[in-house]
Order: C-alpha cells, then sequence, then structure tokens
C-alpha cells in the first residue's frame, strides 16, 4: 500500500513528501502544493513534480551520486535535459496560476544544483590553495566516502553532508585552519570519532566543513606531581584524537587509572568526551571528564588558542560544596579571564551527572558540543588503581522491576563511596537480556527481568570483604534475586563483556532506535523503573488492540474473488470476535497482556473463520506481523550509581506512524525525569535530539554566550538553536517498492544490503581494523565502510530507475572499499549485531568480478594460478619464475628504486609502491623435493619411530608446502618426535582461501569440492585408524577446512601445530626473548601469548597487521606499505628501540613474508622455532632421516 505522505520517490529515508519539500523549497512552497492538491487535474502534473522532488532531495544527501554527476557530464547532460522536460510537461498542463510559483522554485533549485556542479573542480581548488599549505592537501577530502562517514553520528540522523573534511597532523595546525576556514567563508563542525548519540556532530546547514581530530593522537609521558597541599598525584596528556580506550591503557600500563569512561571508550575520542563531558561507568566514583580535568587547549571562533587551567584541584570527584576556579590564558600566556563555579552549577542539586547547563558560567569547550571552539589537547589527573576488586552480577526475577529498583536504591543508599567503594554499579533490563541473548548466572525464577553488575573496590582486603557482606544482607530479603561473584579477572571481563554488546537492542529495527540518557536522584530509581514497566505494558496492549482493529478495518473493505455475502457474514462474527476481544483486552490481567492472549485468540478466530478464502488469509497475516511489529519498547539500562538512565526506543525509521508513537513516548519519559526532579541529559548531551526538552532560560543564556563568543556563527551553525530541528533531520531507510527489491536482487546487491542493514554505527570495529591507521589516512573501518555501501546501493538504485540503465557502473566505487580489508573477522567478534566485514569485503569482489569491475593485477593473477594448480610440472615452472626469479627482480628493483623514494609523485606510482620494501627469500627447496612421488589420488603415511600414540592428518597447504617449506617439514618433524601418525594428502592441495578472497569463486568452488572428496576419500581408506587432531600451520587453512567440514570428516578437532603440541605436553627449553606476532587469520584464536607463559616462553606480543595479508602487498601495495609502516612503529615500540635480530615468532606463512620486508628482524614460524629448541640446529637432517621411507597409500 502506498503511503500518502511519502508520494516523492527515490526517497530511501524516514522523511515524509512534507519534510522534503520543506527541506528544498520552504514551508510556503509545501502550503502551495498542498493548496494545488485539493484540485482536479494534477494527476500527471504532480507525479512528475514529485518526480523532480525526489531528484533534487537525493542528489542533494548522497554524495556518490553528486560526484558521479559531477566526473560524468553525459549522465548529466541526459537528466538535467530529462529535469527541464519535466518543468515544461508540468507548465504546459497548468491549469492554476499557483503553479507558476512552484516551478519558479524548481527551476531556481535547478539552476543552483547546476552551478553547485559546474563549479565543484574550481571551489575544491580554491580549498586546496587555502588549506594545503595549513595541513597538507593529502589531508583534505572531497571524497564521497569521506563524505558520507562524516555526515551523521551514532545517531544516523543527517540534515546536510560537509562539503569537505579535514584532518590535522599537528595540534599547532588547528589555530590557522580556523582562520583560513573563515576567510573561504565556510562553517566549522569539530568531529572526532563520530560516536555522538544525539546528533551533536552532524551538519545542519549547508558549506560546513569538519575538521576531524582523530590525526591528534599523541599520548604524552605520565608524570607525577604534587598539589597544593603536598599531596602526590599523578597526570597525562593527550591530544584530542586520542581513543579513549588507549588513554585507558596507557594509564593501566603505569598501574593507574584514566577515569573518563564512557561506554564507548572502544572508539570515542578524548575532545568529543570533554565537547559532552562524558560519564561512563566508573562516573559513580570519578565523576565525568570534568571532574578530572587540570587543563585542557581549545582553539576559538577568532582563530586565537587559548589554554585553561583549573586551580587546586581536590584530586578528587566534583562535591556540591566545591568551589571550582578556571584560569584562561592566551597563546602569550596572559591571563584573559578567571571562572569560578560552584559544584551546584556543574550539576543540578541532588543529582549524579547533569549536562543540561550548557553554558557552565563561560568556561570555554566543556560540554559546548562543538558550538564555540576545538579542544586540541587536554591534561588529566590519573588515580592510583585499587589493590583488591571484586566483581559481581545480580539477577533479578519476577513478573516486575520492583525488586530491582528497591535493591539499586538500597545499595547506593548504602555504599557512599568510602571505603569500600562502587567503581560501577550497571543495570540492563529484560530487553537488553533479550537483546543479547544473555546466558543466565543464577537461576531463582522462571522470568528475568534485569541484570546489576557491580565492581567494588578497596586497598583492604578486609573491608573489600565486609563490603561483601554488606551486599549479601542487602539482597537476603529478595528470594527473587540471585548473586554471583566473578572468580578470577577473566571471569570478571566476561560478566562486563555482556554489558557492551547492548547495541545489539536495534538490531530487529534495521539499526535504528531513539537513545536518550536522563539522570534522576537515586530515591527516585525505583519510581521511574515502575513507570517504565508500567508503559511498556500500556504499549503492549496498545498494539494488541491495534492488531484487532488493523485486521477488521482490513476486512470491512476487502473484495474476495467470489462468494461476497458469503464472506459478509464472516466478517460480521470477526466483528463480533473482535469487539470481545477488546472488551477482554480492558479488563485482562498483567500475565494477560504479556502474553497478547486476547489478540492472538481473536487472529486465531479470524484464520479460522476465513478458511477457504487463501488471499484474504494472507493479507490478514501480513496484517497481524506489521501490526505486532510496531511495538514499541521501551528498553533501558543505567550508570545506577549516579543515577544516569539511558532509554533506547528500537523504531522502525520507514514506518512514520511507529515513528510517531516512539517520540511521544520518549517525551514521556522525559516528562518523567523532570517531574521527578531530574534532567534530560547526563552524558549523551542535547543536539539535536533533545534541543526541545532543554530549560528555555538555559537555552537563551546559551544563545547570548555564543554570540559573545562567536558573533559570526563559525562553529557548528544551527546546532542548539533550532527547537523543531527534530522535524527537519531524517535517517536512512530502505523502504523498498517492489521494483527496487528486484533491481537489488541482481548481483546479491540485496543480501549486501541486509548484511549491512543493522549496523549501530558504534565503532567497536574500528580498533581492531588493520585498515584504520590515522598517521597513514587510512579510515576504512567497518563503520564507515557500512555507510558507504548504503549511500552506493541508494545511488545505484536511482541510476538505474532514472536512466533505465542496467550498468551498475557507479558500483565502481565500492571496489576501493572492498580493498580495504584483510578479511581477518576481528570486527566481527566484537560487533554487537554480528556483521563480519570480511564476509561482506568478500561478497563485494564478487559483486565487482561478476559485473567486471574488479581489477586483478598480473602478479595476481600469476600467484593465484600458481596456487591454483596441482600438476607438479606447473608448480616447477611457476616456482622458478614466481618465486625465484620474481622474487629477486623485486629485491634486486627494490634496491635501485631507493635513490628515487624522495621524489613524491614518482614515489606515489604502482611500480615504486610494489619496490618499497623488498620481499622476503622463500627458500631453495619444497616439501615434495624430500618426500616419495605421490598422485593426486595418494596419501604418504609416517609412523614414528616407536608405537604410535596417536594419529593425525595434517594440511601443509599452500605457504607451507610450496613456499615456506621448512614450516611443513618442522610441523611433521614436531608430531613424529611426539610418537604421532601422520597423514599427508596428495601433493599441492590449497585449501582455496586466496582464490576465495580475489573473487575467483569458480576456481574455489572446484577446489573446495575437490578437496571434500579428496578428505573424505582419505578418512575412508583410513577408517580403521582414530584421528586425534587434523593439524594446520595457517589460519586460512584452519578457516577453510573449517567451512569444508575437515573436522567432521575426520571426527577430530581441527589445530594449529604449535597449539596442538604444547597442549600435548611439549615443554621447549629457551632462555631467548622473543616477540610475537598474532597473525590476522590467528590459528591459535589470541591465546598464544598464554600458551608460550605456560610452557615458560618469554614472548612479548607486538600488535597490528604484517602487512602482507595474502595477495594484498602485491594487488594494492599502497594499502600494505601504509600497514608496514605501522608495524613497523609497533615493532620498534615493543622493543623500545629499534630492533637488531629480534626474532618475531608466529604461526602464519604469509606473515613469514610480511614480517620478512621489515627491517632488523628474523621471522620464524613458530613451528620451525619448535623444531630447533627440541630438536637442535640439525632437526631439518633428522626430519629427513625420520622420512625417507613412508608409506604411500592409494585411495
Amino acid at each position: 500500500m502506498i503511503d500518502p505522505k511519502r508520494k516523492i520517490p527515490y526517497n530511501y529515508t524516514s522523511a515524509d513528501d512534507d519534510q522534503i519539500i520543506d527541506h528544498l523549497f520552504g514551508s510556503e512552497t509545501r502550503h502551495t502544493i498542498r493548496s494545488l492538491e485539493a484540485k482536479k487535474g494534477t494527476g500527471r502534473s504532480s507525479r512528475l513534480l514529485y518526480r523532480f522532488m525526489g531528484d533534487l532531495f537525493i542528489i542533494q544527501r548522497n554524495a556518490f551520486l553528486f560526484q558521479e554527476l559531477v566526473e560524468h557530464p553525459l549522465l548529466r547532460r541526459k537528466l538535467f535535459a530529462e529535469f527541464v522536460t519535466d518543468l515544461a510537461i508540468i507548465r504546459e498542463n497548468a491549469r492554476h496560476e499557483e503553479v507558476d510559483k512552484v516551478l519558479a522554485g524548481c527551476r531556481q533549485a535547478l539552476e543552483d544544483l547546476r552551478r553547485q556542479i559546474r563549479s565543484v573542480a574550481s571551489d575544491q581548488a580554491r580549498a586546496q590553495r587555502h588549506l594545503g599549505p595549513v595541513i597538507g592537501k593529502d589531508n583534505i577530502y572531497f571524497d564521497p566516502f569521506n563524505i558520507t562517514a562524516h555526515a551523521t553520528d551514532a545517531t544516523d540522523w543527517r540534515r546536510y553532508s560537509p562539503v569537505a573534511v579535514l584532518r590535522p597532523d599537528e595540534e599547532t595546525q588547528v589555530r590557522d585552519l580556523v582562520r583560513s576556514i573563515r576567510e573561504l567563508d565556510f562553517a566549522i563542525i569539530p568531529r572526532g570519532a563520530g560516536t555522538g548519540l544525539t546528533g551533536g556532530a552532524t551538519p545542519l546547514t549547508p558549506q560546513c566543513v569538519m575538521i576531524n581530530t582523530e590525526k591528534l593522537n599523541r599520548i604524552f609521558p605520565v608524570e607525577k606531581k604534587e598539589s597544593s597541599d603536598g599531596r602526590p598525584y599523578w597526570s597525562m596528556g593527550v591530544e584530542a584524537g586520542v581513543i579513549t580506550q588507549d588513554a585507558k591503557d596507557a594509564a593501566a600500563a603505569q598501574g593507574l587509572i584514566f577515569a573518563t569512561d564512557p561506554t564507548s571508550a572502544w572508539a570515542c575520542t578524548i575532545g568529543g568526551n570533554l565537547a559532552e563531558n562524558a560519564g561512563g561507568k566508573t562516573a559513580v566514583l570519578y565523576g565525568t571528564a570534568l571532574d578530572n580535568l587540570l587543563a585542557y587547549r581549545i582553539v576559538m571562533p577568532d582563530g586565537e588558542t587559548y589554554s585553561v587551567q583549573r586551580e587546586d584541584h581536590p584530586l578528587r570527584k566534583i562535591l556540591p560544596e566545591d568551589e571550582l576556579t578556571f584560569k584562561i590564558r592566551d597563546a602569550a600566556g596572559e591571563l584573559t579571564e578567571t571562572i569560578r563555579m560552584t559544584g551546584n552549577d556543574v550539576r543540578k542539586k541532588g543529582l549524579g551527572k547533569d549536562v543540561t547547563n550548557k553554558t557552565l558560567l563561560g568556561l570555554p569547550g566543556i560540554q559546548k558540543e562543538g558550538c564555540d571552539g576545538i579542544i586540541t589537547w587536554a591534561e588529566f589527573i590519573l588515580y592510583p588503581e585499587f589493590d583488591h576488586k571484586r566483581t559481581c552480577c545480580i539477577e533479578f526475577f519476577g513478573d516486575d522491576m520492583t525488586e530491582a529498583g528497591q535493591v539499586i536504591t538500597a545499595i547506593c543508599s548504602r555504599f557512599t563511596n568510602g571505603d569500600p567503594a562502587l567503581i560501577a554499579l550497571e543495570h540492563f533490563d529484560e530487553e537488553y537480556i533479550k537483546a543479547i541473548k544473555y546466558k543466565t548466572k543464577q537461576s531463582v525464577g522462571d522470568r528475568l527481568k534485569a541484570v546489576l553488575l557491580i565492581d567494588m573496590v578497596s586497598n583492604d582486603a578486609a573491608s573489600l570483604d565486609r563490603g561483601m557482606a554488606t551486599l549479601e544482607s542487602i539482597l537476603e530479603p529478595y528470594d527473587k534475586t540471585g548473586f554471583t561473584v566473578a572468580e578470577d579477572a577473566a571471569e570478571a571481563k566476561r560478566f562486563w563483556e555482556d554489558r557492551k554488546r547492548l547495541g545489539a537492542i536495534a538490531a530487529h529495527t534495521n539499526a535504528f532506535k531513539l537513545n536518550e540518557d536522563i539522570v534522576l536522584p537515586i530515591d527516585s530509581l525505583a519510581d521511574f523503573v515502575r513507570f517504565v514497566d508500567e508503559t511498556n505494558l500500556e504499549e503492549k496492549k496498545y498494539n494488541q488492540n491495534r492488531i484487532i482493529q488493523d485486521i477488521t478495518d482490513y476486512l470491512s473493505t476487502a473484495v474476495p474473488l467470489s462468494d461476497p455475502q458469503w464472506l459478509k457474514k464472516k466478517v460480521g462474527l470477526i466483528k463480533d470476535a473482535a469487539y470481545k476481544a477488546k472488551k477482554r483486552l480492558d479488563i485482562a490481567s498483567r500475565e494477560a497482556i504479556e502474553r497478547a492472549l486476547a489478540s492472538k485468540a481473536f487472529y486465531k478466530q479470524t484464520v479460522e473463520t476465513l478458511r477457504g478464502y487463501s488471499l484474504l488469509l494472507e493479507n490478514v497475516e501480513k496484517i497481524y506481523t506489521a501490526t505486532a511489529s510496531r511495538l514499541i519498547v521501551i528498553a533501558t539500562h543505567m550508570h545506577a550509581g549516579d543515577g544516569n538512565v539511558h532509554v533506547n526506543i528500537p523504531v522502525m525509521s520507514n514506518d512514520r506512524e511507529m515513528m510517531e508513537r516512539a517520540h511521544m513516548a520518549a517525551d514521556k519519559v522525559m516528562a518523567k525525569a523532570v517531574a521527578l526532579e531530574g534532567v534530560v541529559s547526563g552524558e549523551h548531551g542535547i543536539g539535536v535530539t533533545k534541543f526541545k526538552y532543554l530549560d528555555r532560560e538555559q537555552v537563551e543564556e546559551f544563545t547570548a554566550y555564543r554570540e559573545k563568543v562567536d558573533p559570526d556563527g563559525l562553529m557548528n551553525p544551527g546546532k542548539l538553536a533550532e527547537e523543531d530541528i527534530l522535524a527537519k533531520v531524517f535517517t536512512p531507510s530502505f523502504n523498498l517498492l517492489d521494483m527496487e527489491a528486484r533491481i537489488l536482487k541482481h548481483g546479491s546487491l540485496s543480501d549486501l544490503a541486509m548484511k549491512i542493514a543493522n549496523c549501530v554505527r558504534c565503532g567497536k570495529c574500528k580498533p581492531q581494523c588493520p585498515v584504520f591507521y590515522p598517521a597513514k589516512n587510512m579510515f576504512f573501518h567497518p563503520r564507515n565502510k557500512n555507510l558507504a555501501i548504503g549511500a552506493l546501493i541508494e545511488a545505484m538504485l536511482y541510476i538505474a530507475q532514472r536512466t533505465q540503465s542496467t550498468g551498475f557502473k557507479i558500483l565502481k566505487n565500492l571496489e576501493e572499499i572492498a580493498d580495504h580489508c584483510t578479511i581477518c573477522h576481528r570486527c566481527f567478534i566484537k560487533c554487537p549485531v554480528n556483521i563480519d566485514s570480511g564476509v561482506i569485503s568478500v561478497q563485494e569482489r564478487t559483486i565487482l568480478k561478476s559485473m567486471n569491475f574488479k581489477h586483478t593485477p598480473v602478479a595476481t593473477r600469476m600467484t593465484l594460478g600458481y596456487l591454483g594448480t596441482k600438476n607438479g610440472a606447473l608448480n616447477k615452472v611457476y616456482r622458478a619464475g614466481l618465486l625465484t626469479a620474481g622474487g629477486m627482480a623485486q629485491r634486486t628493483g627494490s634496491v635501485l628504486a631507493k635513490p628515487f623514494t624522495l621524489m613524491p609523485a614518482l614515489n606515489r606510482t604502482r611500480t615504486m609502491q610494489l619496490l618499497r620494501t623488498p620481499v622476503a627469500k622463500t627458500g631453495v627447496w619444497t616439501l615434495r623435493a624430500h618426500l616419495p612421488k605421490a598422485e593426486k589420488n595418494q596419501a604418504i603415511l609416517f609412523e614414528p619411530g616407536d608405537d604410535a600414540v596417536s594419529t593425525v592428518f595434517h594440511f601443509p597447504g599452500c605457504g607451507s608446502e610450496r613456499m615456506f617449506s621448512k614450516v611443513s617439514a618442522a610441523s611433521i618433524f614436531l608430531l613424529l618426535s611426539r610418537g604421532h601418525r601422520v597423514v599427508l594428502p596428495p601433493p599441492y592441495l590449497c585449501c582455496g582461501y586466496p582464490l576465495k578472497v580475489n573473487a575467483r569463486k569458480t576456481d574455489f568452488d572446484r577446489i573446495f569440492l575437490e578437496n571434500i572428496i579428496i578428505l573424505t576419500q582419505i578418512r575412508d581408506m583410513f577408517n580403521d585408524l582414530e584421528f586425534k587432531g587434523c593439524i594446520v600451520s595457517c589460519g586460512t587453512c584452519m578457516e577453510s577446512l573449517t567451512d569444508l567440514g575437515a573436522g567432521d570428516i575426520f571426527d577430530a578437532e581441527i589445530k594449529d601445530i604449535a597449539g596442538f603440541l604444547l597442549a600435548d605436553g611439549l615443554r621447549p627449553d629457551s632462555d631467548e626473548s622473543y616477540l610475537y606476532h598474532a597473525p590476522c587469520h590467528d590459528s591459535l584464536k589470541d591465546k598464544a601469548v598464554e600458551m608460550f607463559s605456560a610452557a615458560g616462553m618469554r614472548v612479548d606480543a607486538v600488535p597490528h597487521c604484517c602487512s602482507e595479508a595474502g595477495t594484498l602487498a602485491i594487488s594494492r601495495p599502497d594499502i600494505s606499505n601504509a600497514m608496514y609502516d605501522r608495524k613497523a612503529d609497533a615493532i620498534t615500540e615493543v622493543n623500545g628501540k629499534p630492533p637488531l635480530g629480534h626474532k618475531v615468532l608466529t604461526n602464519c606463512p604469509s606473515c613469514l613474508q610480511g614480517l620478512g620486508r621489515q627491517k632488523g628482524v628474523t621471522p620464524v614460524h613458530l613451528a620451525e622455532e619448535l623444531a630447533e629448541l627440541t630438536g637442535g640446529k640439525d632437526w631439518l637432517t633428522t626430519f629427513k632421516e625420520m622420512t625417507r621411507n613412508p608409506e604411500v597409500v592409494t585411495f
């Protein structure tokens, strides 16, 4: 059914027609159009007008589409000719003079668009001339990927896109950058990671540039200082772009606590923490960012840098009676202002958090949401870690939240952060429990309603024991409450992992939700919990009533294919049933409403009554499902210790009615918060989503402050200024019609769209991602990529429909996104909604290959040809040509190219990128050279010297068998030395992974099937043996063998060679200290260091990708070289100095190649090192003797 309020096509957003018309032309045009619609004779003209508006709206909001029009004159001329024709047709058929007014606006908008497109090149050149000397041209971005990534924050609300993204390298550049931007007449929006939850960094006006601070990520050494009263304390300076978790880790390495701890610490940055005055779980003890701030620097709209120092910090959280003094100095060190305030100015009396006082008596930057300047550096106080900590989990069972509210209030009343102290007190309710698939720790009831996580700390063990006893005494009266204490730090970490996955709440609504936070007095928490419980019950009752009503309304107008009189009688019966169902619902018990008994019974009776009317039944089922999915649910989680309640309302953004209902629910929540003497935000800020709830007096005070410090409106224009701003922003929503759904099915695009649909833009993927590296301008973590993929699909849908083209040429932009991925799957491990960007990247490459858009260099094609053949003669030819001659040529070229590396233009060419680092030598022999010849249907059986303790199947894989053959030799040597019988497959089997990730689907499918057949036949041939393991020396082989079911075939676990042997009792004797590199595809599953330590080996882990990433280094050397630099820095940092001859252990043959490019280190596979440690320097000679007479077995 077509929504009468959504006639504008190509509108894949939450905006309805009125909002779009207001956005494009203003309310006067909207009123004119509405008056014309009431008149006759506007049918076709109306559709053409709406289509034109759809054209303008999507071109304006979609950076990829806009860029396509800039770069392709033929497409531009074709579309603009059609636009002009459409407007001419409307004019020709016009019967009302008001049409001319509308058309005048349309023609002006079209001319503005034409002028904008024509001037793009000159405008960008002008910007580069002004800004390039300040930050460098490489740090100025106009491309659609970066523009799209900066159009919104974690809310997904948006209005305009920025015209450019600017990334300064140095703090000192920001001042000159602000001055230059002012000269260009652009406005500025400061931005860190984009994890904001109120739209604070969303552009609300056109002609804004985004200053992204992610490259300002230096962490300065910890300093020990002394307060004015002689107390020692520690502090640490950080630049604005430092990721909060990195700051926390740096402090923890010194045994100290960085107290600013927002839930998004994995991605958010220090500048954003201060601009929002972020809190987090430890705020109950330490307060918010402001509480722990010693000093900071900020560039204000006048282009000057100011330093702000807090005087006489008490080395603790701000208390209501505290007096705070801040000294503000200019760049010359001259005092310009002194600001004094009390704790009650910072937070409303009686509340643990409060960020609604935007002005803070004129203190610049802090909780201003980027509306008055750009914070560039800050110094924070650090606290000593406590000697003792206990983590416990309280689970509340029952039908309501009464006990939970009472217990939280009692705990907060008893523990007032003396000794012991509560460093965290975190709650989440039943909706989150269901969303994250929480596993119950205790079972004292049938229905788990809420979970409370607590960290209790003390420097005295006895005091902590007393605290735990007090906690148990509080819980004693509550028989529906379970209590579990974590046994160790590892279990405590698992407890808190659940808390970090709460973003999953929005998965069922395609990743959109109204995400609010409020703060309440502690003694009103129980009241608010009851309010939410009752509101959710009311919403369930409302939704069930709507189900009954919607089905009845449909049947009242439904026309059957036959027997209309008979149907009329049945509908009468159904209406009677509906009346009775509603009456039952009016007096229904809580349990009946929770179980939806009335609506389910009515639906069942309707289905029975309409048996035989298949079409009607199908539509009734659709109505039932659709209406049930519109249920509004308020989910809450709390930083309970300071009364900070987070309220989430998942909503389908394309469902206008559901959105309206959700906003009504949010309004109720805010009203209740104010009624309970609370405030409408404690850490999220105000931004777009909460401005209408802000006290008018606070708004006026903040407006006056902005006019004083930024009279020209340079910073974040429109923010915290428009009361009805929520009616002007929109969020993407693929509300697809049948035609568009069919278009997306072409080339598996619908599947791709579904895979990214649930992304909640939380940024948890960012720290894990090898292609997020600000120093080298790589920002391709999945959050940014998912936003870009959505925009590309939207642009493709528009072009396909508007031009009747099936070429999908705009999808060429997908290649850059797909190439920036090592397929490591590390993002998947952390993603709260289980998006695997590795799988998505492979799918993108496959789509590109099917459309002939994928570029595969000759070297990559030759490598894949080598790995894809099992022919012995071809293998020798490939090896001699690729590895021996090709490797030698590349190494020689690398040496010869060194003098030219100082020429920037030449240095960026693909040839120079390929020659930048010399490839590692792969060795002069292969495994098969030392083994008897085996045909493709023959396996090799190795027996140990004595009776075998077990049998294992060893899959060498390409890297270990053909390139670095010592790895496979070492693996076999170790297995035989430990008494294991070894079964080896036929020569030159490839797991297929390199083919898969390079979109060689046909070749991969062939190899995959062949491997299944070969492994199954080997298992059948050795049916009399019981296999203890399927052993690999490579993570990609482990992944591929898992996918093809090798573990099931051999009825044995697939294991890494080192992991298998260490678990088997191998204890190498070594006094050497090693570095360790964990591969992207880690066959030891991040357990390596733990295993080594247990085995008595001294190992320091070196983070980050080795840079080889399979064939990435030869396919995209530009990406690989950036990762190489990051790895080099990491090796130096871990080692404390440039490395000299250190061994770097790893468990991946491809990583031997990547690490082999590094200077000063010797990469060694774990199997090789274990072979040398257990078999001595001559282990290879022993291996040759042990494998002299194996049995070749035909299968």
